[in-house]
């Protein structure tokens, strides 16, 4: 099933904005926009960077929502922490290449279900279990900027 982006229509910016603000409305920000989120973080800020401010943002966004209990802290982090270790330019050729692989099942080659549906894991990070994550690559801002080769 393809992965939808219901906020393609925007720009980058005119998404982080209406993101950021809250007046993004809920169903333009389904699992393909969590993505777009974190790649656009990830475009912008180191990892760490993004892994808060993709956080910070899903919890006021859920907690405006009202669906604060929906955030899951290691789910959030594993994508953002996944996706810091592809190379394609950009956020449309990164979905072309990878979207077959972009579900649930991607997590559980390194958590086990009963692992992501416990308390801990909502609540904070918690390590994979089955396997370690890969290596991020360096960081795509530095890219952009030109300040470390690839």
């Amino acid at each position: 099933m393809p992965i939808e982006v219901a906020s393609a229509h925007l720009q980058d910016d005119e998404f982080l904005a209406a993101f950021a603000s809250c007046k993004l409305p809920p169903e333009f920000f389904r699992h393909g926009d969590h993505l777009r989120l974190a790649w656009l973080m990830l475009s912008r800020h180191t990892l760490a960077d993004a892994i808060a401010r993709v956080r910070c943002g899903i919890q006021r966004f859920a907690a405006h929502q009202g669906a604060r209990q929906r955030y899951h802290e290691t789910i959030t982090a594993a994508w953002v922490k996944l996706l810091a270790t592809h190379t394609e330019p950009d956020f449309a050729a990164f979905l072309r290449e990878n979207e077959c692989r972009l579900s649930v099942d991607l997590l559980h080659r390194f958590w086990s279900p009963q692992c992501l549906a416990t308390e801990t894991a909502r609540c904070e990070w918690l390590a994979p279990d089955l396997c370690p994550l890969p290596d991020p690559v360096s960081p795509r801002n530095s890219r952009k900027e030109g300040l470390l080769p690839l």
